[in-house]
């Protein structure tokens, strides 16, 4: 027997020499009292060690010996010792367990006092034992996840109810036992101490939850009871609230009312912002969707867009109440009107040549006598493909236009105007007419003229086979009355165009006047060309903009209101500026732009 105690002594003195190795330690004050760790095979510490907290709680197991310790100062120099429950303090050599310390069942008070290697300073460390009994089957807390209990847990309490909505369908538990060496059963599954069980499906309705606990000696049990009610679904289908994006429900909304109208809008707008706002957070789900196409999720508060068609569309909100049987379906009318615009925004012609612009609709153009028909190609402007375009010629019936396409051959009549009438009807009806006067000449016939810098080019409606010299070409400034000089013509023979140089006094926005005299250049049928005269204005469209601000500020104080006023008054005021073919606010943005400014006009 005596040996059998040796040798148990033996081994658990090698058990703590393990635990707690010898450690290198760090040079510390001979006056430090601090402990760095302490053992906690008998049970866990509350709150975790740390050398600067004096006070715990510690609850053992039932099955335990007694309780023991050990623990290791920061001054290896330092001595300790211990006392249980108020008995004589007892040595604790250093890397040495204390062993089974006689320890009542109940509470316990147990401290480990550290005494300074200079002995100038004494720490206590406190630990409250709890000690269960062997037939201890209470629990001293039991948690449910999410939810509370009613009454509050208490040891002796047994019976519980907890409430919990819809929307939870499962919970899950975890019990602590006041004894760690008991066990217990949630609903028939075993679980470890403070360890999370579940989830715990619900049903709609009752529920009823066990937890079953046997002491460590089995002389004793314990059933708590959880009854768990989960909440029937909400039947709650309505919104609470319901907004379009510039637009305003008729009647105003009702979360009773189901059908609203909205005010027509106009072509250009192809959707509508619809934000829904449920009056039960815990719905299901709100869907919306346009002209009967399929639902999409929304969510709550947020906006959703949906298309619109031309003509009536019906727009739906669905809300899906928590039950999901429940519904209630919304329904919002709207009209988009069909688009109003007939412009083009192009138009040529093949052969000869026209300066288009969107707010222009009668047009001339001369051709050589030796053509005998033309096309014409109109172009409907990016996003109104539903225009329709119909053309003729000289009265005749009308034919229709595909948008970008050359029109069917239209003859001409030799010796008499010809008439080419291009008729679009908006979707809506509304009617535009461009009208094109198509004059035959005698060969070549000038088609266009442009004016880069101070280099002019000519396109003629035939190939050249010569070209005569300056004095056929002259050019006058017609705002300065002054005339500028012609040099350098060149060209290519078998080329249908010709150029020249020219020089003087000019500014953008001077009016020039261009003349070509009869017999400047032939083709090579032998043909030569009808003397031209052609009026243009020098300079971009910006660039004759600010000349005629500047020729308007007659005080030289800078342009105003005034100035700016007179110009969008004036035959040139509504000219396009930002090259998109047509004058908007965006070109009277451009002209504003101009206030402030000073220009030198010469």
């Amino acid at each position: 027997m005596r040996i059998a105690k040796l040798l148990m002594f033996v081994f658990t003195a090698m058990m703590f020499i393990v635990v707690f190795p010898w450690q290198t330690q760090a040079a510390v004050s001979d006056a430090d009292v601090d402990l760095t760790s302490m053992h906690q095979g008998a049970g866990a510490l509350s709150p975790d060690f740390s050398p600067s907290v004096t006070e715990y709680w510690l609850k053992m197991r039932s099955s335990e010996q007694g309780f023991y310790t050990a623990a290791i100062p920061a001054n290896s120099k330092a001595t300790m010792a211990y006392s249980m429950n108020g008995s004589a303090w007892i040595t604790l050599p250093l890397n040495t367990s204390t062993g089974h310390i006689p320890t009542n069942r109940g509470e316990n008070t147990f401290y480990i006092k550290v005494t300074s290697a200079d002995s100038s300073t004494i720490k206590s460390y406190k630990i409250h034992v709890y000690f269960p009994a062997t037939n201890d089957a209470n629990l001293s807390n039991l948690h449910v996840n999410g939810a509370a209990l009613i009454p509050p847990f208490q040891s002796t309490t047994t019976n519980y109810t907890v409430s919990v909505p819809y929307a939870t369908s499962s919970l899950s538990l975890t019990g602590v036992l006041n004894d760690p060496a008991a066990t217990f059963l949630i609903n028939g599954t075993a679980v470890a101490d403070r360890a999370a069980f579940g989830p715990i499906p619900l049903n709609v309705g009752g529920n009823t939850i066990t937890v079953q606990t046997t002491s460590y000696d089995k002389t004793a049990n314990k059933t708590y009871t959880i009854s768990v009610v989960r909440a029937a679904p909400g039947t709650n289908a309505q919104l609470s609230a319901l907004t379009v994006s510039g637009s305003t429900l008729s009647p105003l909304f009702q979360p009773l009312h189901m059908g609203y109208v909205l005010a027509d809008v106009p072509y250009s707008t192809s959707s509508l912002a619809v934000t829904p706002v449920l009056s039960d957070a815990n719905a299901s789900a709100v869907y919306v969707r346009a002209n009967g196409g399929s639902y999409i999720q929304a969510v709550s508060g947020s906006p959703v867009t949906l298309p619109l068609t031309v003509g009536s569309n019906k727009l739906e909100i669905k809300v899906l109440a928590e039950d999901p049987s429940v519904e209630k379906i919304y329904t919002l009318s709207v009209t988009r009107l069909k688009n109003s615009d007939a412009s083009l925004s192009g138009l040529s012609v093949s052969p000869g040549h026209l300066d288009f612009s969107s707010q222009v609709t009668d047009y001339s153009v001369t051709v050589s006598r030796s053509v005998p028909s033309i096309t014409v190609k109109p172009v409907l402007p990016e996003g109104n493909p539903v225009a329709k375009i119909q053309v003729r010629v000289n009265g005749g019936s009308y034919v229709s236009v595909q948008s970008g396409m050359d029109s069917p051959t239209l003859p001409l009549i030799s010796g008499v105007p010809n008439v080419i009438e291009v008729l679009v009807t908006a979707q809506d009806g509304t009617p535009r007419l461009y009208t094109i006067r198509v004059t035959q000449a005698g060969t070549p016939v000038l088609r266009k003229l442009i004016m880069d810098g101070m280099k002019v080019r000519l396109t003629f409606s035939e190939p050249l086979r010569s070209v005569a010299d300056a004095t056929y070409f002259s050019v006058t400034n017609m705002s300065r009355n002054a005339a500028l000089s012609v040099t350098d013509v060149v060209y290519t023979p078998g080329a249908a165009e010709a150029g020249f140089t020219t020089s003087g006094l000019l500014q953008p926005g001077d009016d020039l006047e261009f003349r070509i005299r009869a017999g400047a250049v032939s083709s090579f049928s032998g043909e030569t060309n009808a003397a031209v005269s052609l009026k243009v204005v020098y300079g971009d469209a910006i660039q004759q903009m600010q000349r005629r601000l500047a020729d308007l500020d007659t005080d030289r104080d800078g342009i105003g209101i005034r100035e700016v006023l007179a110009y969008l008054n004036s035959p040139y005021g509504h000219n396009d500026l930002n090259g998109d073919g047509q004058f908007t606010r965006e070109d009277v943005a451009i002209v504003l732009g101009q206030i402030g400014a000073k220009f030198v006009s010469p």
